[in-house]
């Protein structure tokens, strides 16, 4: 196979590392070389005249050998990538337009074969050239390279064949010729939450209202906009104003036997269906019930928990994150489904009517509960696309959950005016609102900030063992490049990269950014914060005094009695400690403890995981009952903890600095893009989690690996 034929799949990949060591400006970035005006300008390191080139087969740097380790052609020769300014090739130009040499510390020229010349994506002003290094060239050390395109000759950039170093020394007046310096992310206007029209929103209601009708049910009735702004509430006549939360858990453990307005309940399952969708996946909070609980898939013995398992207590009300928030968090219980238009993601529908905010415990059993009944009833004309539907998309290979009901009543439309029942005043018909988010470039990457965490800050005070806005600049690009060369694990088409949620946080689980790609779930939002200060947080030297303080002394003994004194001697991304916070430890195997931060399984359920849930109760409750307060009496944890992978802690000198968080895709892929984007800033590997042992087994393996 020849390298012409995958060019543009390592284009994106090469992009990134570009990107990453700062030489490729944001979209609209301009180039500040101005040497060899008149001919091409090949991209060099920003201190030194040595070239930006790769393997285009492994993308390693060099040295490289004319020889490729692992062989992709008949001639096994080795094909790196270079990249230019002041290079496009013409309308109907081919490569035989470019051509390419390097000269040898003996003077010796190589003549090399130009095999690509194309652009960059999303960076008009580069362009990428792949040459096939000479057959001849064996151990040379440092060669100069050039390009010549219609005659006219580039600068020459260093390269290292067979080392680094030695070979000629460089041509006169030859200085570097980087692309550009990191740029700040360039802004466009806001848009709004979603499309939905007031008349669409009465429209969904009212196919909800009369096909509850139709099933002699009463209900609730919630409709949302794509970052769950409350569209419109309406309550049947007769319909019950409260549910209970319930599942396996032993009553008044957690949040179980809690009593809650219905309209709160439906407003999470509709917020739901909207904030884990996208152009690229259709999720349910029938799909959230299946991918949380303590086996993946629910029922399969030594599994396991599922790859989301803690995502409920997420995007809630007392968060200081995503705002608003959902009354009850992530919801699993069936009746709540995403909306679209044309493709597009814009909102969410929920009901809530049986009297139980509960899980789906048993998928085998395909039940059809009358809230997911009528849910499908009210989003006719608002489906997702079938093929995006988490029903089409498989984790570890296995299909995900998304509806059980193949055919709801379709009964005549009642006039909105006639419906039985009435809007609730808290929450009136209204359009989608305007967005929190402003469209945004980092790293040469389109996605969107949030104006309270931009521009990007550095840690308070500043030092040499402190973030800087430009380390923090750094780590979201790095991390946002490697997730456009990542491929996604949620998302249609096959072949998709991952769109996810960045944070950075301090080592007191302060802000200091948060940027969304283009099309990433909004639930990633709050919760790549919420790993992001986790993982700083169970870094850190104080962790033990703050939870006892917290009145969470238990878990501290508990973890102390396996050995975790929890003081800042081990580094934990929450891989590592959410394998701590299962109800069976090791994470699956029946017949075993829990885990020193779980509740045990006799008393555990989705509602009562143990020290995630009991650091947020009291004051979510509160929150509920109308005095807002923190999700945490922990300053660094002021929107909770999360207990899924994507995080890392991040050190400088040594020291603790703060986390990174990443979230939106499968729970490796945020682990991948972890690790691009904490890259020199990791812990010595003695003090990593997946060095240590707990019970006799090692802590799961780590994103830095």
């Amino acid at each position: 196979m020849r390298i012409r034929h995958f060019h543009s799949g390592v284009i994106f990949l090469l992009l990134s590392c570009l990107c990453s060591l700062g030489l490729f400006a944001g979209a609209g970035g301009s180039n500040p070389v101005t040497a060899q005006a008149n001919g091409p300008i090949l991209i060099s390191d920003e201190l030194s005249t040595r070239a930006i080139a790769f393997d285009s087969a492994t993308h390693k740097r060099e040295p490289f050998l004319a020889f490729a380790p692992i062989s992709f052609g008949p001639d096994k020769l080795t094909r790196i990538m270079l990249f230019a300014t002041n290079l496009r090739l013409q309308s109907g130009e081919g490569t035989d337009v470019v051509s390419a040499d390097a000269e040898d510390g003996s003077h010796r020229l190589y003549a090399l074969t130009v095999e690509y010349v194309g652009p960059v994506p999303d960076q008009a002003w580069a362009t990428s050239i792949v040459v096939c290094l000479n057959n001849q060239m064996g151990n040379l050390g440092d060669v100069l390279v050039r390009i010549k395109y219609h005659g006219a000759s580039s600068n020459r950039v260093r390269v290292g064949i067979g080392h680094v170093g030695d070979g000629p020394a460089d041509d006169a007046g030859a200085a570097p010729t980087p692309g550009s310096a990191l740029p700040q992310p360039s802004l466009g206007p806001k848009a709004t939450a979603g499309t939905l029209a007031p008349d669409e929103v009465r429209t969904i209601i009212a196919q909800a209202v009369s096909a509850a009708a139709a099933l002699n049910r009463n209900v609730t009735v919630a409709v949302v906009d794509r970052e769950v702004n409350v569209l419109g509430v309406f309550r049947m006549t007769g319909a019950s104003t409260t549910t209970m939360i319930r599942s396996v858990g032993a009553v008044g453990k957690g949040l179980e036997g809690a009593i809650v307005p219905s309209e709160l309940a439906a407003i999470s399952k509709a917020g739901t269906g909207a904030l884990f969708s996208t152009s690229g996946n259709a999720f349910s909070t029938r799909t959230a019930g299946f991918i949380i609980q303590e086996h993946f898939p629910p029922g399969v013995d030594f599994r396991a928990g599922g790859p989301l398992y803690g995502v409920q207590f997420s995007s809630l009300p007392c968060s200081d994150i995503k705002q608003p928030g959902l009354p009850l968090g992530l919801s699993a219980d069936p009746g709540g489904l995403p909306l679209y238009k044309n493709g597009q993601a814009v909102g969410g529908i929920g009901i809530e009517g049986d009297g139980l905010y509960t899980v789906d415990r048993d998928p085998t059993d395909l039940d059809q509960p009358f809230e997911e009944t009528i849910a499908v009833a009210a989003e006719r004309g608002f489906e997702p696309p079938s093929s995006i539907r988490g029903d089409n998309i498989l984790v570890d290979g296995i299909r995900l959950a998304y509806q059980n009901v193949t055919s709801a009543p379709g009964p005549p439309t009642i006039a909105f005016g006639s419906l039985p029942g009435t809007v609730l005043p808290a929450f009136p018909i209204r359009s989608a609102q305007t967005s929190a988010f402003t469209p945004a470039i980092v790293g040469g990457i389109s996605g969107e900030i949030d104006a309270r965490f931009f521009p990007f800050i550095g840690s308070s005070p500043a030092g040499p063992n402190a973030l800087t806005a430009a380390d923090v600049q750094t780590i979201i690009a790095h991390a946002a490049q490697q997730a456009n060369i990542t491929r996604a694990a949620i998302r249609q088409p096959l072949g998709s990269n991952a769109r996810v949620s960045i944070a950075v946080v301090d080592a007191a689980g302060n802000v200091l950014g948060v940027f969304r790609q283009q099309d990433a779930p909004v639930f990633g939002f709050d919760v790549s914060v919420q790993k992001a200060r986790t993982a700083a947080f169970y870094s850190s030297p104080n962790a033990s005094a703050l939870l006892r303080a917290a009145g969470l002394g238990s878990y501290v003994d508990r973890a102390n009695a396996d050995g975790l004194r929890l003081d800042g001697s081990v580094a934990f991304t929450d891989r590592a400690g959410g394998f701590l916070h299962r109800p069976l430890f090791p994470d699956g195997i029946n017949n075993t403890d829990a885990g020193p931060f779980s509740t045990s399984l006799n008393e555990w359920s989705p509602f009562n995981v143990g020290q995630q849930l009991d650091l947020i109760k009291a004051n979510l409750l509160a929150t509920l009952a109308g005095t807002p307060k923190p999700c945490s009496s922990i300053p660094n944890l002021a929107n909770g903890i999360q207990i899924f992978p994507g995080s890392a802690p991040l050190y400088k000198n040594g020291v603790l600095v703060g986390g990174i968080g990443i979230s939106g895709d499968g729970v490796d892929q945020d682990d991948l893009i972890t690790a691009a984007g904490g890259n020199g800033f990791s812990p010595v590997p003695a003090i990593r989690s997946d060095q240590v042992f707990v019970r006799g087994v090692r802590l799961s393996k780590t994103c830095y690996d």
